[in-house]
């Protein structure tokens, strides 16, 4: 097996190059990826917590999303999107009839040459059978955790090196996020299961849970949130307690992750007991751009642009809808800027989650709670929950 060199001279004009995402991202390799691959290579990256993806490259970007750096404009130009869920893809993207080259990062091996996937799991992971050719960043400085490992005969190529996990900054947590924050708290109860991501909401949300008990994790992605639980003593202590695909935030967080009994497990293992409907008292809760006046979740499209993606957001709504006692969960602040997120339409029509799979939406306002209403009764209760400054517009729209 080659030991860094020239490992782009594997690729072939034609080839997707799938590159692991997050803090899993093998960032070296896709920086040497960007300057070196042949003409002809399209790329399928995700959420990265580096600047590479915004030098200047002509290969052709695709991805499940606007995530990122390539959220903004104008990187966001260069990005073809794949409309699909975050646990579909490694259904998706062999239908594309590419050959698939796989870039990822791993921990040094063990004894027996087997190299732990670390801190992310991701759908690079499940297309390992299903690709061409497979290399690897082997980084020094990754933690073995309960992740995966693959062998080293897995690989073509590695290159190693040594550096530390990107660190995330804390959100900036204001006003507005702790009042969205109380309002969520209300609706979860102590021994509850809970998906959150990162950001200012789900921040505020986990430092509010402090002085829960009894608390369960099945959370794809997990911030600094979760050590915050930890430290609280608001987790439950049985095994299996706390499943995520991946831990992105600070190098505490990284620490309790390599040493706790935290399971980094696929996609696919940590939805899969919600979508069945076998997790008592589950609940999801996720963001949006913007809530139409019947619950119609867009988070993936402003007027100007692609800026979010579907994400794990539709799968878990409805899982958590599935489980005994379970609830989903939106929440978002009721403006951005002067305008609205509580719309009468959504603009552009673009649907991320179905009005059927959101029970309860929640702004600074207050707690619409949907289940079981019409949708004249949705749209009043939606109204009460927007900024008061554009109740009577969206009622105006509403009647005509």
């Amino acid at each position: 097996m080659p030991a860094g060199g020239d490992w782009t001279s594997l690729l072939r004009p034609g080839d997707l190059v799938v590159v692991a995402q997050g803090v899993g991202e093998p960032t070296p390799l896709l920086e040497q990826l960007l300057t070196a691959a042949p003409t002809g290579v399209q790329v399928f990256v995700g959420l990265s917590h580096s600047q590479a993806l915004t030098r200047s490259s002509s290969l052709p970007l695709l991805s499940f999303g606007a995530l990122g750096p390539l959220a903004h404009p104008p990187n966001n130009a260069r990005l073809n999107v794949i409309p699909t869920h975050f646990d579909d893809l490694s259904r998706v993207l062999p239908h594309r009839g590419q050959e698939m080259v796989l870039l990822m990062q791993v921990t040094t091996p063990d004894a027996q040459g087997y190299h732990s996937l670390g801190m992310a799991v991701d759908h690079t992971y499940e297309l390992i059978g299903r690709s061409r050719v497979v290399i690897a960043e082997v980084n020094e400085q990754l933690p073995v955790t309960s992740a995966p490992a693959l062998h080293h005969s897995t690989f073509a190529a590695t290159i190693r090196t040594s550096r530390p996990l990107p660190t995330l900054p804390p959100p900036t947590i204001g006003e507005v996020h702790r009042r969205i924050a109380t309002h969520v708290l209300d609706l979860i109860s102590d021994g509850a299961t809970l998906q959150l991501g990162i950001g200012a909401v789900p921040s505020a949300i986990g430092s509010g849970l402090t002085e829960h008990r009894g608390l369960a994790i099945r959370s794809t992605l997990a911030g600094d949130w979760l050590l915050d639980l930890a430290n609280a003593g608001a987790l439950r202590s049985a095994s299996g307690s706390v499943v995520i695909s991946e831990a992105a935030g600070s190098p505490e967080l990284y620490k309790y992750v390599s040493v706790s009994p935290v399971q980094v497990r696929p996609v696919r293992e940590v939805v899969g007991p919600g979508a069945a409907g076998t997790i008592d008292r589950f609940v999801a809760v996720n963001s949006a751009l913007q809530v139409d006046l019947s619950g119609q979740v867009n988070a993936e499209e402003i007027p100007t642009g692609y800026i979010g993606g579907i994400g794990g957001q539709a799968e878990y709504l409805r899982a958590a809808q599935r489980c005994p006692d379970g609830r989903s969960i939106v929440a978002l602040p009721a403006t951005a800027g002067r305008h609205s997120r509580i719309v009468t339409r959504l603009e552009p029509p673009t649907v991320t989650t179905a009005r059927s799979n959101v029970d309860f939406v929640v702004t600074e306002h207050g707690v619409a709670d949907l289940r079981g209403r019409g949708l004249q009764e949705r749209a009043e209760l939606m109204i009460t929950i927007a900024a008061p400054e554009h109740r009577g517009p969206l009622r105006e729209g509403l009647n005509q």
